[in-house]
Formats: C-alpha cells, sequence, structure tokens
C-alpha cells in the first residue's frame, strides 16, 4: 500500500512538472525570440568547429548553459558571452582573440558582467563590423528617455545610447536600462537576436542622392541575394563616405565569394580572381571585371556580337587588361556603358562600384538557377495578342542580360524579343521575359525611322 502511495506521489509530481515547464517556455519573454534566434545560429549546430568561428566545446557550452530554458534568468557566463558575441559579430580572425579578450573578458568581473559593460564591449565590437564608429549628440539623443540614463557610467553611456538608437538592446529594457544589474542568459539571447536578424542584414547606408541607392533598393527588396553577401554589404558601408572610396582587394574578394555560388573546385584558387591583383591594397576596375566573370558558375567568352557592343560602348575597351572579360560582364548587364564612354580601366574599384557590379551578378547567377518556362512559339503568342488581327511578318530572337530601368527599380532579365513589321513599314517590338511570359516593354517605331535600331 505504501509503495503503491509512493508510485502515485510521483506521478502527479511528474505531470505537475510538465505543467510547469510548458508554462514557463510559453510565458517567458524571451521565448518568441528565442525560437528565431535558434534558426540563426543553427550553422553552428551540427560540426561547429568546422565554422571556423567557435569550437564545438564553446558549442556545447552555450548550449547547455544558455540555451537551456531553465537558464534564462541566470547570469550568462563571460565565456557563454564571448561564444554568442562570435556568432553574431563578424569580427576578423587576426583579430578576434585579442578584441574577445579586451571588451569580453576585461570588462567582466569573475565569472559574471554586467549589463552596461556588456552592451558597452558589444558595441566597440559592432563597430568593427555593423556599427559606423562616431555618432552626434543628436543623433543619439532618444536615449536620454531611459530613466536611470544618469546611473550609466560614463564610460560606457555613450555606448549603451547607440546600442538604444540602434534597437539592439534587449526586450526587457522598457524605461530602464539597469546598468548594474548582471547580464542574463535570456537578455544576451534577446541581443543577439536583434544583432544577427536585424542588424546585420541591414541595407547599407549611402549618401544622400547617391547613383547606387536605388538599384540597391531594388536588389533588397528582391530578396535574391544571399544572406552571407548582405552581411559584408553591411559592413562595408558602416561608414557612408565609404562609397567612393576605393575598396580594399580583401573586402572586394569576400564580396564577390560570399554574393556568388562559387563551385567547391574554385574556393581555394578564388584568390587567383581577386587576392591575387592587388595593387596597392586595392584592385583596378578592369581586373576586377576578371574576377565578377570568372568566379561564376559558368565561365565563357564573349561573343563577336557582345565584343563589338562592347568596344563601341567603351573608348578604352582594347586598353583593358581582359577586353574579351569586360565584354562578358557588358553582354550580362554587369556593366552599363554609352558610345564613347571610357570604362577607366586604370582607375581603382571603389565601394559604389564594386556594390554595383557585386549585386548584379549575383542576381544574375539566382536568374541563371531559374529554369526558362516560356518557349519560343509561347513568346510569339504572348506577342500576337497584342495585336491578333495584324498582317505583319514576325520575328522571334532570345536575348540574354536584358536590362530595364523602370521607375527606382532595375532588373536583369532573359528574354524573347519579338518584331512585329507592318506591311507600310512601321514596327512594334514586344521585349518579354522568357521566364514569366510577363511583357516587360513594348514600343512601336514609324517608317521614317524604321532603319534605326530600337532599345529597351
Amino acid at each position: 500500500m505504501k509503495k503503491k502511495l509512493i508510485v502515485s506521489m510521483l506521478s502527479i509530481f511528474m505531470a505537475y512538472g510538465n505543467t510547469a515547464y510548458g508554462a514557463v517556455e510559453e510565458t517567458h519573454w524571451v521565448m518568441k525570440e528565442l525560437k528565431d534566434y535558434k534558426q540563426y545560429i543553427v550553422p553552428y549546430r551540427d560540426n561547429a568547429s568546422t565554422q571556423g568561428t567557435i569550437t564545438q566545446k564553446e558549442w556545447d557550452s552555450f548550449q547547455r548553459n544558455v540555451l537551456d530554458w531553465g537558464n534564462l534568468d541566470k547570469p550568462i557566463l563571460l565565456d557563454d558571452w564571448a561564444t554568442a558575441l562570435k556568432m553574431a559579430a563578424d569580427l576578423p580572425k587576426k583579430n578576434r582573440d585579442a578584441w574577445i579578450s579586451m571588451y569580453v573578458h576585461g570588462l567582466g568581473k569573475g565569472t559574471e558582467i554586467t549589463r552596461e559593460n556588456a552592451v558597452g564591449g558589444m558595441v566597440k565590437l559592432l563597430i568593427g563590423s555593423y556599427l559606423k564608429g562616431s555618432w552626434s549628440a543628436e543623433e543619439v539623443k532618444p536615449a536620454k528617455a531611459l530613466l536611470d540614463h544618469q546611473d550609466i557610467s560614463d564610460k560606457q553611456r555613450g555606448l549603451v545610447e547607440i546600442a538604444y538608437v540602434q534597437g539592439i538592446l534587449d526586450d526587457s529594457v522598457k524605461e530602464k536600462f539597469r546598468p548594474n544589474d548582471k547580464l542574463t542568459n535570456a537578455e544576451a539571447i534577446s541581443m543577439m537576436f536583434r544583432v544577427m536578424g536585424e542588424l546585420a542584414y541591414d541595407k547599407p547606408d549611402l549618401p544622400a542622392n547617391h547613383w547606387l541607392s536605388e538599384e540597391l533598393e531594388s536588389a533588397y527588396q528582391s530578396s535574391k541575394l544571399p544572406k552571407p553577401m548582405l552581411k559584408v554589404l553591411r559592413r562595408a558601408f558602416q561608414d557612408p563616405m565609404n562609397a567612393e572610396r576605393n575598396i580594399p582587394v580583401a573586402l572586394w574578394h569576400e564580396m564577390l565569394v560570399s554574393g556568388l555560388p562559387v563551385p567547391a573546385y574554385m574556393k581555394e584558387k578564388a584568390f587567383m580572381y581577386t587576392l591575387a591583383y592587388d595593387k596597392d591594397g586595392g584592385i583596378l576596375r578592369d581586373r576586377a571585371v576578371v574576377g565578377v566573370t570568372k568566379l561564376g558558375k559558368n565561365p565563357r567568352s564573349a561573343t563577336a556580337e557582345e565584343k563589338m557592343k562592347a568596344e563601341n560602348a567603351f573608348a578604352d575597351y582594347r586598353a583593358a587588361f581582359d577586353s574579351d572579360k569586360i565584354a562578358v560582364a557588358y553582354g550580362d548587364g554587369l556593366l552599363e556603358g554609352r558610345n564613347g564612354q571610357s570604362f577607366g580601366v586604370n582607375g581603382y574599384l571603389t565601394y559604389a562600384e564594386a556594390v554595383a557590379l557585386a549585386i548584379r551578378a549575383s542576381l544574375r547567377e539566382a536568374l541563371n538557377d531559374t529554369p526558362l518556362l516560356i518557349d519560343e512559339k509561347t513568346a510569339l503568342q504572348i506577342a500576337k495578342e497584342t495585336d491578333p488581327d495584324s498582317e505583319a511578318e514576325w520575328k522571334v530572337t532570345f536575348k540574354k542580360g536584358l536590362v530595364l530601368h523602370y521607375n527606382t527599380n532595375r532588373s536583369i532579365y532573359d528574354g524573347w524579343v519579338v518584331e512585329a513589321v507592318y506591311p507600310a513599314g512601321n514596327k512594334m517590338v514586344v521585349y518579354i521575359d522568357a521566364r514569366t511570359g510577363k511583357i516587360m516593354v513594348l514600343g512601336e517605331i514609324e517608317a521614317s525611322i524604321g532603319e534605326t535600331e530600337e532599345s529597351s
């Protein structure tokens, strides 16, 4: 009888324990963010030691101490806070250990760290990746709304203000920051969720009315740029004034490798088309184009028609290091030129030019992965529907890398160009996206200028 009673009591206890677990899991303020945060750090879950940022031992400790629901409100251990930052911040390998030592362990006390020191160190590390280094008093003014703003130490106040206006303080911050409290696992998760899910992938800042702004906006809206590339772009423009500066060749290499689906056999040789062209720390424009065209899935040579068009577009085409690759890039819509315009073969590639080349190439590769759904016959049918009763003679041609500018959007597409020539000599030209069947451009050419070349 006594044994049966003990078993019954144990069953009740276990049932109550399960209920309590569910209640904590569902009601804790960080649970919603934790679910998404776990997805951001999935790459570190399996074979974490191969990721190059954290070791398997660090991952095991992080999973055991930080991600366990029962530890959410406990102070985070310094080593685990360092692991969280390594996964979130894009720290250069050569400086990573020294920076972690300075901005994590150097600011902690024992095995823990206060909230103000944790945030101050975090912002210092993010300035090396996603944040600019200086802020005006007007920019950080909203942070003064914190009721305990004056309780933050002079050393960390400015850094906490930056985190506040960037929206990367944890969700427990409402009216107060609580600078001297110990940072908890839940609070660390909440901040890293914001850094990894929002800050790291934000669209880069550019100077007002910059020529790249509209194209960059369009590329981000497409949602087709690889996530690793978004992180590199964000870091590249931590200072908006970088736009017209010469891009370091190492950053150009990283931008290309993160944005293009470089085949495995090419990854070790990728430096040949980027870093090997180092000239005083930068890279010349014509050499940069070689990397863009060589590192894609299907590198190729230019056609005779592409070479002719590139030579007409760029006055210094023949002076290029590899004019064939200039023609390929121009034919694929990666370069834009007008008759007699200079390409600037002896000039250095700027940040803005690098981004334009890289995102166009990345979107071009994404386009190549999308199958052609509209064949020649279907394209002709679509075009004829625009004028079903005509007696025109119809001609259909396939074109790769057509470039369309519409308002603030710029798109590259492969399309069918359907031309209708009417008895009176005038023409109608229909440009059709070969993947969607959408009519991209419909234009008419009067007989008097029928011999001129139309353009989209």
